[in-house]
This record gives C-alpha cells, structure tokens and sequence, in this order.
C-alpha cells in the first residue's frame, strides 16, 4: 500500500482534474473584475491563496467519476466556481462574525480594511455565485445550490444560539456542522449529476458522500483543536477559548464524574478561559481517552461513504476514497 497523506492526496486530485480547475480559476477572476475599483482589489487580495479549493475540486472530480463525456462538458466548471464564490461568501461573513483576524495565512479583510467592507464583500460574492449558476443552464442545479446557500445560514444561527451551551448533545451538534459545512459538500458531489440528469439514486449517493465528507471534514478540524500538532493550521485550543462547545467537549461532559462535569460547565460559561483552564481540560480528555472516542464518529462516516464509492470503480473513485481515509489522519 503506498504511503499516503491528506496533502499529497489534495495534490493528486488536482493533478487529475488540473486542466477544468484552471478553467474554474480563470473564470473566478473574469468574475471578480469590477468597475468599482476597490471590489477587484479586495477580491484579488482575497484570493491570492485559494488553499485546497476541496469544494470546486469535489465537483470536478465528482463530474470525472460519473461522466464519459467529461471532457466535453462545461457546466461543471461554472458550478464549481460558484460553489467557490459560495464558500467564499460566508469566510467573509463567518470573520465578521468571529472577530477573526487571518485567513489563509494572511490578514483577514476585515482587519485590514474593516467589518463593512468584509460583509459588502461576501454579498458581492453570493451574487456572483448566482451569476455562475445560471450558466449551467438547470433549474435543478440552481435551485439545489440556492437551497444550500440557506441552510448554510440556518447552521450559523444554531452555532451562534449554542454558544457556551454545555448540555448541547452529539445530535445537535452533527445539526450544526451539516447545516453549516457539510451540506456544500453534499451540493458539490451531486450538482455534476443534476447537471447530465442522472438517476435519483446517484444523486442521492453522490449527496451522501459529500455530506458524509463535509462531516468528516468538520469533525476533524474540531477534533485538531485538541489533539493537533504544532502542524496545525489554526491556533491550538482556539475553539475552547472562545467557548465552541464541539465534539470532543460533548463527549467528555458523557464521560466526566459530578465534580469533573460541573468543573467544566462552570469554565465553559465563564466569559474567558484561561490557558490553565485549556491544559486542565486537556487532561481530563487524556483521561476518559476522548482522543479515540470522537474519532469514531468521523470513522464510522468514512465506512458508510466508502461502500458507496467502491460501486463507481475508477481513478476518479479511487482518489475519494483515499480523500476519505486521509482526511482522518489529517493535521492541518
């Protein structure tokens, strides 16, 4: 088996669908020009790193999977764009929200310019996304996206009313990261099958193993925020000490003795956290062994999507699957 990782995966897949993720680059510039001098220059500072692009990429390569005529077809590259316009739009928002500071390893717009011009910004973005969908010339795929785009708001007004909710349950919180994450995972998987009017049953599995992913995904980025390594792309302990209650938390508090858990609820409805308080935290998940416990669930997801995949039985397959088991072991 070759020695595998989430980087060199990412890199794989985009080599096997580098010539259509030009395309989508090079038509999320033409839409990012504006009259308005200032939109193209915040826009082009914005993306100057476009990281992983995981859901343009996910599209692209869900496209390949599926269509013999990949080659020919061009509204995947429309969509995909969009769904970088998409997500783009509420990075924008989502720093906004969270005081955020960086982004991508670089100022983030708000800091440098201001909260106005963040939000202004992101709806600039949304309706480019709106642009791009039409180009893809179906009602279907267009609808499926704008559904998205709303759920992805329903998911940040359920994060924001559990802020520092320590009786928020597993459930509730796998509400939250589908609604706020992985449901654009979902749309990125199954818009190429609206497209080229696949079957229902693939566009219902195709949703599924992006929503699987998208969870996975999510799961992992708060599971890093405990278990990470000086690797780690975001701040470690970031997550605790602005008082997200995430997986690790919620499966502690099932675990915690009476004193240990009203310790904790105590610390987490607090205003701030210290980093005795996070290092004091991470012992108690040492303790219960909360590191393998939280894993599985995103374990359990892997399982479920990769079934699926192995129906499809080509390269494109075989690079999700790898996406799949990498993302597990990721640490950034």
């Amino acid at each position: 088996m070759k020695n595998l990782n989430f980087e060199k995966t990412i890199l794989s897949i985009h080599k096997e669908i580098q010539v259509k993720l030009k395309k989508t680059n090079k038509k999320i510039d033409n839409y990012i020009q504006s009259d308005v001098p200032l939109i193209p220059q915040l826009s082009s500072y914005f993306f100057n790193k476009r990281g992983k692009q995981l859901r343009p990429v996910l599209c692209l390569l869900s496209s390949k999977m599926i269509n013999e005529e990949y080659s020919k077809l061009t509204s995947d590259i429309s969509m995909a764009a969009a769904l970088e316009f998409i997500h783009a739009a509420t990075l924008l928002h989502d720093d906004v929200i969270d005081k955020g500071k960086s982004r991508r390893g670089q100022r983030s717009i708000n800091d440098i310019w201001n909260n106005k011009f963040s939000v202004l910004l992101g709806d600039f973005m949304f309706s480019k996304s709106f642009q791009l969908m039409t180009e893809g010339q179906s009602l279907k795929a267009m609808e499926s996206l704008a559904e998205v785009s709303g759920k992805i708001s329903e998911g940040e007004f359920l994060q924001m009313a559990n802020e520092n909710n320590t009786s928020l349950t597993i459930s509730e919180y796998l509400q939250i990261i589908s609604l706020k994450t992985a449901e654009l995972f979902g749309a990125a998987m199954k818009i190429p099958a609206i497209l080229t009017k696949k079957s229902n049953k693939m566009i219902k599995q195709l949703n599924l193993i992006g929503l699987n992913f998208g969870m996975i995904f999510q799961i992992i980025d708060d599971h890093l925020d405990y278990f990470g390594t000086i690797k780690t792309g975001k701040l470690k302990g970031k997550d605790f000490l602005e008082g997200k209650i995430t997986l690790p938390i919620i499966v502690l508090f099932k675990k915690t003795n009476p004193t240990e858990k009203k310790w904790l609820s105590k610390i987490f409805k607090n205003k701030k956290r210290s980093k005795k308080d996070f290092l004091q935290t991470k012992a108690l998940l040492e303790k219960y062994d909360i590191e393998s416990l939280s894993l599985k669930y995103a374990n359990d997801l892997r399982h479920k999507s990769k079934v699926v995949l192995k129906t499809f039985k080509n390269q494109p397959s075989i690079l999700l699957q790898e996406l799949l088991d990498t993302s597990i072991n990721r640490d950034n």
